[in-house]
């Protein structure tokens, strides 16, 4: 009797660099990538999808979740990180920012920076109690989680720059999440105000390892 590895979880097979599969309504990640700005903004069914998070989705029950086979499969993959990094790109230009990979020898590997469009873009965000703050949360905490460490803390930098510029806009709890999405170790969620990681599995074994490796003067 023949036995068979099961099949990859979806959110693996949607980001599968050659011909991804669609979403159970028949979207794919190119097609969600080519939505114009005014669709990003008015469709609330799809950022669950293009970056998913180790908790349930309150919004969407049908998006996919990060276990410890979907991290895996980000983190040993440099292409599915790339397509992830191509769903970052796009959401930041949505949002009036570009993805800039830093100079050979500097310290991080990528850097935001503000786009050409910014002016057109940012008031759609940056203003008070705004859905795209969560959606924010969200994107920082999930490249963290499948890999995109640099280019999640780029992200933040720039936030705090743009909060800077615009003093009392955002939220003081939109400004504490986005810090605790980029900032916290990755078993303790933006929305948990207690330390209670050994519960949270694989990726509490994970930032262990993390520091391990680190006490140990490896690359974590």
């Amino acid at each position: 009797m023949s036995s068979s590895s099961p099949s990859p979880p979806f959110v693996v097979n949607f980001y599968a660099p050659q011909n991804g599969s669609a979403d159970v309504l028949g979207r794919k990640l190119n097609t969600i990538l080519a939505w114009p700005d005014d669709r990003l903004e008015w469709s609330h069914d799809y950022i669950q999808i293009l970056f998913p998070l180790p908790e349930r989705s309150a919004f969407n029950l049908s998006a996919p979740v990060v276990d410890e086979r979907v991290f895996s499969a980000f983190r040993s993959s440099s292409e599915h990180q790339a397509r992830l990094r191509e769903a970052l790109s796009r959401m930041l230009k949505f949002y009036g920012f570009n993805l800039i990979p830093r100079a050979e020898g500097e310290e991080s590997r990528y850097k935001v920076r503000k786009g050409s469009n910014f002016p057109e873009a940012s008031p759609n965000w940056v203003n008070h109690f705004d859905h795209n703050h969560l959606r924010i949360t969200r994107i920082i905490r999930s490249c963290r989680v499948l890999g995109l460490e640099d280019e999640a803390m780029a992200f933040h930098e720039a936030l705090k720059t743009v909060a800077q510029e615009n003093q009392g806009v955002f939220s003081q709890k939109s400004l504490m999440y986005w810090q605790r999405a980029a900032e916290r170790p990755l078993y303790l969620a933006p929305e948990d105000d207690k330390d209670e990681g050994k519960g949270k599995g694989f990726l509490y074994r994970h930032e262990e390892m993390r520091e391990e490796a680190a006490r140990a003067g490896d690359s974590p």
